[in-house]
């Protein structure tokens, strides 16, 4: 599958689609002067040819895959206002697209997961490439294969050593792995500061009162499921928490794992008096499994989440969590992309964004 992102308006009067188009159309010198309106863009003719970006960018380097009568509008069009191709920069185009590729895998087998997450991430990087006159070209990981031509990718919700990543840094292909880390000699690592949010969740449970706390982990083979399960340990032990193998449990981020686990823990002799969840939406059902077991979440099980999804405000009780800058971790990567593409000599460092802790009613009460 291959689509355009949807990250802002509609381009009024543009299909979506997976043209690759150039950044090498020059204003023709001397078509605006002084005093006269801004000079046009690729836009301008796109918007007023009512086709995309990526079709004027065919059109006038000669690409043959566009209908003749699209192919004379956008050419009448860029005449009309004094747009042209410069011919030395042409030669360019052909070693780039402007296109860069969002590759978004199923996140542990939880593809409905990924994009629940990752939805504002792909906004905002369709925002910021945009910025920068790039498109981007939303992949499923199967997809994103030679087939498609694209300058670099932004890797989502994707094994390390899934054999797409693997192919494509082995060609070259410059990557950003949100939450993934890659070892292409082209590739860099933005993600949230996981550590850190396992450390404020059971900074303040702590506080509360809290010495039986339980993690219900993510999956082991992602970045954020790995860093979380290690931090709560290392943490844990810290603190100085009685934690036993029974308190680990491990779920993979879906809602129904977190209920299984939930379930698990609260049938404990022992049972924990809160709960620090990989995801949201693992703790969100987690405060259903309280309920369903005769307990009140929030007040004889306290719960703290993870990402700060939208609905983590509406449940009841409302759930306190790690909020993680889905927007900065779009708007980074996408810019991390555009800086491997146009300074290949340069790869940008690791980037870790910090997190913050959002208290709500479901971690309130002090363990009785």
């Amino acid at each position: 599958m291959a689509s355009s992102i949807v990250g802002g308006p509609p381009r009024s009067g543009r299909r979506p689609e997976s043209d690759y188009r150039g950044p090498y159309l020059l204003v023709r010198p001397g078509a605006y002067r002084s005093g006269m309106s801004p000079r046009p863009t690729i836009r301008d003719v796109a918007d007023r040819a009512g086709v995309s970006i990526a079709t004027v960018s065919r059109v006038l380097n000669d690409r043959a895959d566009v209908s003749v009568e699209t192919r004379e509008r956008v050419r009448e069009v860029a005449r009309a206002v004094g747009y042209s191709a410069d011919p030395a920069a042409r030669a360019l185009a052909i070693q780039r697209t402007q296109l860069v590729a969002v590759v978004v895998g199923d996140n542990a087998g939880h593809r409905d997961l990924s994009l629940l997450f990752f939805g504002k991430v792909l906004a905002a990087v369709s925002r910021r490439l945009a910025h920068s006159e790039y498109e981007a070209l939303l992949l499923e990981a199967a997809d994103a294969s030679v087939h498609h031509r694209f300058d670099a990718a932004i890797v989502i919700g994707v094994d390390h050593d899934d054999p797409i990543v693997l192919e494509l840094a082995s060609q070259g292909v410059p990557l950003v792995g949100v939450d993934v880390k890659l070892a292409g000699a082209r590739s860099t690592y933005v993600g949230s500061d996981h550590a850190d949010g396992v450390r404020l969740a059971l900074a303040h449970l702590y506080a509360r009162g809290h010495r039986r706390i339980a993690h219900v982990a993510g999956a082991l083979n992602t970045v954020a499921g790995a860093d979380r399960i290690a931090e709560f340990r290392r943490e844990a032990e810290r603190l100085g928490l009685a934690l036993s193998d029974e308190y680990v449990r491990h779920g993979d981020f879906s809602s129904a794992s977190g209920y299984r686990e939930t379930c698990a823990l609260l049938a404990l002799p022992d049972r924990p008096t809160a709960i620090v969840a990989a995801s949201d939406l693992m703790a969100l059902a987690a405060l259903q499994a309280i309920r369903d077991a005769g307990l009140q979440p929030g007040r004889d099980v306290a719960v703290v989440g993870f990402d700060d999804l939208e609905a983590a405000a509406l449940a009841y009780p409302p759930l306190t969590t790690i909020r993680q800058d889905r927007q900065e971790l779009g708007t980074t990567a996408a810019a991390r992309a555009i800086e491997l593409i146009e300074k290949p000599d340069a790869i940008p460092p690791e980037t870790i964004l910090p997190v913050e802790l959002v208290v709500r009613s479901s971690s309130l009460a002090s363990p009785g």
